[in-house]
C-alpha cells in the first residue's frame, strides 16, 4: 500500500473522469439544445397549417383527408425531434452518474474513488502507527544484539538491518505525512471541479427537458386543432343539413267520424307548439320548417316551402 495508489485513483478515476464528463456535456449541450430548437415548428406555424376556412371543400372527404396528412406529417415532425431529446437525456443521466461518483451534488449507493481513497488513507495510517513503533524500538533492537556479559560485539548484519528498517519507517513516515497533509485540500479540489461539472449537466439537462415538454404541448395543440377542425365542420353540415326530426304518432282525439281542415289544423298548431318545445329543451337553435300541400282527404301531395328557421 503506497502513495502510489492513491496517485493513481486519482489519475484514472477522478481526472480522467471529470475531463471526460466535462467534454462530452459540452459536446452534447452545443449539439442538441440548438439543433432541436431550430428544428421545433411554433403555434403560429402549426395554426397556419391547420386552420383552413371552414367551407364545403375544406369539409368534404377530400378536405378531410388532407387536414389529417397534415397533422400527421407534424407530428412525425415532433416525434423525431423527441426521440433525439431522449437520446440525449439518456447520455446526460449516463454523466450525471458518472460524475457523481466524485461530486458532492448527488449521494449514490456506490462507493466512488473519493470513499475508496479515504479508504486506503485509513488503511495507511494504521501502518505509519506501526512504522512509529519501529522507530521507537530501534534501540532496544540494538540492545538486544549485545554479546552477554558485555564480552563480543553487535551483529554488523542487526545494525545495517536495524538501521534500514529505521530510514525506510522515517522515509514512509515522511511520505505519508505529506500526502495527508495535502490530500484534503486535493479532494476537495476535485470535488469542486467534479459539482462544477455537475451543474453544467444539469443546466443542459434541464433545457432538453423543456424541448421535450414543448414537445409535448405541441403535440396536444394539434390534437385540439383537429378536434375544433371537425367540430367546426359538423356545425356546417348540420346547418346546411339538418336533421329531419319526423312527428311522433300520435293518436288522433277523434277516433270515430271523419276530420275536418279545422281540426287538422289545430291538431298541427299543438304538435309543431310541441315539436319546437322539445328543440328548445335539447339545445338546438336551428330547425327545419317544412309546408306541405294536402288534396281533399287531407293527404300530403307535395313540399311547398323547406327552409331553415331559428327557434
Amino acid at each position: 500500500m503506497s502513495s502510489q495508489a492513491i496517485d493513481n485513483q486519482i489519475q484514472n478515476s477522478i481526472r480522467r473522469v471529470i475531463t471526460e464528463v466535462r467534454e462530452r456535456a459540452t459536446q452534447e449541450g452545443k449539439k442538441q439544445i440548438s439543433k432541436l430548437k431550430d428544428k421545433l415548428p411554433s403555434p403560429d406555424f402549426i395554426v397556419k397549417k391547420l386552420t383552413p376556412d371552414i367551407n364545403q371543400t375544406s369539409c368534404s372527404e377530400g378536405g378531410r383527408n388532407k387536414m389529417t396528412e397534415t397533422a400527421l406529417e407534424l407530428k412525425d415532425q415532433l416525434n423525431k425531434i423527441d426521440e433525439v431529446a431522449n437520446l440525449s437525456l439518456s447520455t446526460l443521466n449516463d454523466l450525471t452518474d458518472k460524475i457523481g461518483l466524485i461530486s458532492s451534488k448527488i449521494d449514490i449507493p456506490t462507493p466512488g474513488p473519493i470513499e475508496q481513497i479515504r479508504t486506503i488513507t485509513d488503511s495507511m495510517k494504521i501502518m505509519i502507527d506501526i512504522l512509529k513503533y519501529v522507530i521507537k524500538a530501534a534501540p532496544a533492537i540494538l540492545a538486544s544484539n549485545v554479546s552477554v556479559g558485555g564480552v563480543g560485539a553487535i551483529s554488523g548484519t542487526a545494525i545495517t538491518s536495524t538501521n534500514n528498517g529505521v530510514m525506510i519507517a522515517k522515509g514512509k513516515i515522511f511520505e505519508y505525512t505529506n500526502l495527508f497533509n495535502s490530500l484534503p485540500k486535493l479532494l476537495d479540489h476535485y470535488i469542486a471541479m467534479a459539482d462544477n461539472v455537475f451543474d453544467k449537466i444539469t443546466i443542459i439537462r434541464d433545457a432538453v427537458d423543456r424541448i421535450v415538454n414543448e414537445i409535448t404541448k405541441l403535440k396536444l395543440f394539434i390534437i385540439y386543432l383537429e378536434l375544433d377542425f371537425e367540430d367546426k365542420c359538423t356545425k356546417l353540415i348540420t346547418i346546411n343539413d339538418p336533421p329531419i326530426i319526423e312527428p311522433p304518432d300520435i293518436p288522433l282525439p277523434w277516433p270515430d267520424g271523419p276530420l275536418t281542415l279545422e281540426d287538422v289544423i289545430s291538431q298541427s298548431e299543438e304538435l309543431y307548439g310541441n315539436m319546437l318545445e322539445d328543440l328548445i329543451a335539447r339545445g338546438d337553435d336551428k330547425a327545419i320548417r317544412r309546408i306541405y300541400a294536402l288534396n281533399d282527404q287531407l293527404q300530403r301531395i307535395k313540399n311547398t316551402t323547406v327552409e331553415v328557421i331559428d327557434i
